[in-house]
Order: structure tokens, then sequence, then C-alpha cells
């Protein structure tokens, strides 16, 4: 079995799109309506909003089109969780540079550099996106050079 994508859950498609857009500092590698959007940086990540879904049953009068009955079935008794029950990790080569650069987009609040060892040791920091999700951001760190 391997891993195919991970994709989070999100409100707000066009917010969440830029967010990961310029996080990322590339744009979405496809996109369905206001439902689907996807990144490929490394591996394959998504966003995915179920209100689409939701919406799709609730006005469509022939939803046999797009979805069969168990997943209608699994949509009226499933409650959507929205942010902050995953951390994405995300390598750089450059720790520093990375950090200004995520600074300088104002798109949330950055967490200062932190240094972690407990596995193995490292450098990080962390953005939430704007469901509340958090991302880790690892790499070649030098402190000498970060700017508070």
């Amino acid at each position: 079995m391997q891993l195919g994508c991970t994709y989070l859950i999100v409100r707000d498609m066009k917010g969440s799109i830029a967010f990961y857009e310029a996080l990322l500092n590339m744009k979405a590698d496809s996109r369905k309506l206001e439902r689907w959007a996807q990144f490929h940086c490394g591996n394959t990540f998504a966003l995915w909003n179920p209100e689409f879904d939701k919406e799709l049953i609730r006005t469509n009068s022939d939803v046999s089109e797009h979805f069969n009955e168990a997943y209608l079935n699994y949509k009226q008794d499933s409650e959507v969780r929205y942010g902050n029950n995953v951390i994405l990790n995300f390598n750089v080569t450059d720790l520093n540079a990375e950090y200004e650069r995520v600074k300088s987009l104002d798109i949330g609040a950055v967490s200062e550099i932190f240094y972690i060892n407990v596995v193995r040791p490292y450098h990080c920091f962390m953005i939430e996106d704007p469901d509340g999700n958090l991302i880790e951001i690892t790499g070649d760190y030098n402190a000498e050079s970060i700017k508070f």
C-alpha cells in the first residue's frame, strides 16, 4: 500500500487556496469548483471542502449522478471537524530564508524557531492555516543569521 494523497478539510476554499499558494510558493495544480484543489510539493497535498458535497446533495434533484447510496448515508451521519487534527511537515533546505519568507507573507502568526531533540535533533517553526491546522517547517538552520 502507498499513500496517494494527504488532504485537509477546509471551510473556505478561496482563502485556503490563497494561503497554501502563498506558503508553498506555487499555484494549485488542479481545482474542481469549490470542492477540491491539489498541490504537488514532494507528494500530493490537497484541500477538500465537504460543504460542497452537502450543498450538492441538498440542491440537486438527481444526486445519483454524483454519489451512490452508501456515500449519501455516510454524509448524512457524519460530522465534519475542522482544524488542528493533523500537522503537515514541510522540509526546506534553508530554514532561515524560509522563516523570513513566510513571515513576510503576513498570512498568519508564525512561531519563533524551535529546537527539538527527542527522536533526533532538529529546528522548526510553526504556522496555522485559516482552519487552524498546524504546519511545521523544518530544515537546515543557522542560529547566527536569523533576524528577530
